[in-house]
């Protein structure tokens, strides 16, 4: 039963790096004692419910076993952490990718030393054994590696703009694949092939890429508006000071009618002045 033990070891230290990885990313919503509390609950119920399904039970459905673990996973995320809902899926698909990578990279490795065998999760298996082993570096680095994407994008216009529900999406249908291939490698007690292993690494990646074309799409948008907008306020000082031009001019024409006038009224009072002394001689 050492490898069920191990697995639980495993998950110990799933729920210490999703504790850190989720509190740099979204923020801890109460104390760090709450926070590593909830983590020990889940690290209880996760171990209770998926590793009797799998090492114990004569069949069991990966799919199943998957969506009860990201249920797991969404009530411990959601109450316990801050930000907004489509960062908190963010976060989560970022991290679930990585750790697929990390995930089938393992077996793959272990699937070339060991013999999968009958099934590959059974208590005694040397290939499950490897498969853990070899796990938990790789999934310190998939933790590291997403948490190092998110601070990259952490700043960027993507997370407010309008494609911020595709970046969920995409990444989503992407894990329902790994979870088809998944459940098809293990029924048929074969390793994962390179080819697969290679396209899993490619659909991370284009995750990535797909999410920095977006941040450099919105911010090449965002530049377009504010071009927009200083080219009409540049239209409307024009305006404002065409008819401040304008105004000037009209004020100039008319303080010369006004001075014209002046002289003229003060022409006649001359003559007018010079007649009456005229007459007065």
């Amino acid at each position: 039963m050492y490898v069920m033990v191990l697995n639980v070891l495993a998950y110990a230290h799933d729920a210490l790096m999703v504790t850190l990885y989720y509190s740099r990313t979204l923020g801890r919503r109460y104390s760090v004692k709450i926070t590593a509390l909830a983590a020990a609950g889940w690290w209880i119920v996760q171990s209770a419910a998926k590793l009797p399904a799998m090492y114990l039970a004569d069949e069991y459905n990966m799919s199943m076993i998957m969506v009860v673990q990201c249920l797991f996973m969404f009530a411990y995320l959601f109450p316990f952490y801050r930000s907004t809902l489509v960062k908190k899926l963010s976060a989560f698909m970022l991290v679930a990718a990585a750790l697929g990578v990390a995930e089938f990279t393992s077996i793959l490795i272990a699937g070339t030393v060991f013999d999968i065998g009958s099934r590959p999760m059974q208590p005694g298996s040397a290939f499950t054994a490897a498969g853990l082993l070899i796990m938990r570096p790789l999934a310190t680095l998939a933790y590291y590696a997403a948490f190092q994407v998110w601070n990259l994008l952490q700043h960027s216009s993507w997370i407010r703009g309008g494609r911020q529900w595709l970046c969920v999406i995409l990444p989503l249908s992407q894990i329902f694949l790994l979870w088809y291939l998944t459940e098809a490698y293990t029924e048929e007690s074969a390793t994962l092939p390179l080819p697969a292993l290679a396209g899993v690494f490619l659909a991370f990646a284009a995750d990535i890429y797909m999410v920095v074309i977006f941040d450099q799409a919105q911010k090449r948008e965002q530049m377009e508006n504010e071009l927009r907008i200083r080219k009409r306020l540049y239209e409307l000082e024009q305006l404002r000071y065409d008819r401040l031009r304008s105004s000037q001019e009209e004020t100039a024409r008319l303080r010369h009618d006004f001075q014209n006038y002046l002289l003229v009224l003060r022409g006649l009072l001359e003559k007018e002045h010079s007649g009456e002394e005229g007459k007065t001689i």
